[in-house]
């Protein structure tokens, strides 16, 4: 009996929110005796906001921009480098890696994760099924 109260109380709750939600929003967009609505100041000094911060946006890009070829020349000639490492290294490192045992290891971990996932559905289907048993049994289906 306490949790059917306890679910009439969390009822009880919402209602009361929604009202409380929907008589705030009724009150700001609502016309108010200057034709204008409560909410319009609010909405106009958003509206600035976004105005200065595009205007400060616009000044960063065009700061970033113009220290972006110098870094980008920065970033090729390492790029560079590392691929000719890598190119040239590449096949030792290769054969080097415990391919094999990685994807053993991958697969059982795969295995395990799959058998744990399918025995929480298998139990949750279970509670389920018991829940829509005991629901049809209350109601006399």
């Amino acid at each position: 009996m306490g949790e059917e109260r306890e679910q009439q109380f969390d009822l009880l709750t919402a209602a009361l929110l929604g009202a409380a939600v929907g008589a705030v929003v009724t009150l700001m967009f609502r016309s108010g005796p200057s034709g204008r609505r409560p909410i319009s100041p609010l909405l106009s000094a958003t509206g600035k906001g976004a105005k200065w911060a595009a205007l400060a946006g616009l000044e960063g890009a065009r700061w970033a921009g113009d220290r972006a070829t110098p870094a980008a020349r920065w970033a090729g000639e390492r790029s560079a480098k590392g691929y000719r490492v890598a190119r040239d290294r590449g096949e030792e490192l290769i054969d080097s890696l415990p391919v094999d045992d990685v994807a053993e290891s991958v697969r059982e971990y795969v295995d395990g994760a799959r058998e744990a996932i399918n025995d929480v559905v298998r139990a949750e289907m279970s509670d389920l099924r018991k829940a829509v048993r005991r629901q049809r049994k209350r109601i006399g289906i």
